[in-house]
């Protein structure tokens, strides 16, 4: 049975709704990143660590979607440092 586009648009609508209500749990979790970061002179850009992520969340999904899931936690990754840059600024 075909399914109808607007139900389709539905199903997305919910699953967004979902995803930020996700971002904005992480991102508070971010937010206490930036203060032990800021508390203890360290650097906002940890390579090692964002690459290990972004390699485990590409290990989490199928191997056809694994270079969409790794550009989506590429992305997410990007907005936690530009928060927690922010974040460290507001602070000094």
């Amino acid at each position: 049975m075909k399914q109808d586009l607007n139900e389709l648009r539905g199903q997305i609508d919910a699953i967004d709704r979902q995803l930020v209500e996700l971002f904005l749990q992480r991102m508070q979790v971010v937010e206490g990143v930036a203060r032990y970061k800021l508390e203890n002179g360290m650097e906002v850009l940890q390579p090692q660590r964002e690459q290990a992520v972004i390699e485990k969340a590409r290990r989490l999904a199928p191997p056809e979607m694994a270079d969409y899931t790794a550009e989506f936690f590429e992305g997410v990754m990007a907005v936690s440092r530009h928060m927690q840059q922010d974040l460290i600024e507001q602070s000094k």
